[in-house]
């Protein structure tokens, strides 16, 4: 399931903004601000400010957790916006960039929402099963992961679930910490008559912020 980028929303650019004078402000903070909840549960939060390098800076630090919650900040020459999974130009959704995501104070269990930084993690369908018929088996390799770029993933709103306590986790936060809440186990090879291909090579492995546990894929 990839994340699908929202139609323009329905104000346009101009002079005048929702029936008042528009006015560039020199921070976020400073500007007129404008919460518009749409009926089908979309919410828009639009500022105006001088510069793209003060959209900018403000769209980094600002966390958006929810699906369909939008902040728009608009400039004289661009309007930029953030959602729950990256920084866009607001004429055509295109990417500007991917920003890093502020923890949560302390790892909080959730089987939707990440449970280091709270955002959603969306579940996908097109997962590859393993190559073993055992779920039970306990086998290091067993825990699917995706054949995708990391980029790939959190554009996708895609993540992991725990096999163990079923909290979510994203993609993102792994990134941002390296080689914490990862380590390295090895597949191993049934008998050399066997025909079912295991794989014995060096094998990535996510664990979970709660427990410690791998995780998976989180599928429907």
């Amino acid at each position: 399931m990839w994340w699908r980028r929202r139609k323009r929303s329905p104000y346009e650019p101009g002079v005048r903004a929702y029936g008042a004078w528009r006015v560039y402000a020199d921070s976020v903070e400073g500007s007129d601000h404008i919460v518009d909840r749409k009926d089908n549960g979309h919410v828009y939060e639009v500022s105006w400010v001088k510069t793209e390098a003060i959209a900018l800076e403000y769209l980094r630090r600002r966390d958006v957790r929810r699906e369909g919650h939008y902040v728009i900040v608009e400039t004289p020459h661009r309007d930029l916006g953030r959602d729950m999974i990256m920084i866009f130009d607001e004429a055509d959704g295109s990417l500007i960039e991917i920003p890093e995501r502020t923890p949560l104070p302390q790892p909080t269990p959730s089987p939707t929402h990440c449970a280091r930084c709270g955002y959603p993690v969306l579940p996908v369908t097109d997962v590859t099963p393993s190559s073993c018929g055992d779920p039970d088996c306990g086998h290091p390799w067993h825990t699917a992961d995706f054949a995708w770029s990391a980029d790939r993933v959190i554009l996708a709103g895609a993540g992991y679930r725990c096999t163990q306590c079923r909290s979510a986790a994203c993609r993102a936060c792994y990134e941002a910490t390296g080689s914490e809440q990862t380590t390295i186990t090895h597949g191993f090879l049934w008998d050399p008559d066997d025909e079912q291909p295991h794989p014995s090579d060096e094998i990535l492995m996510r664990l979970c912020w709660i427990c410690g546990s791998p995780v998976t894929i989180l599928d429907e």
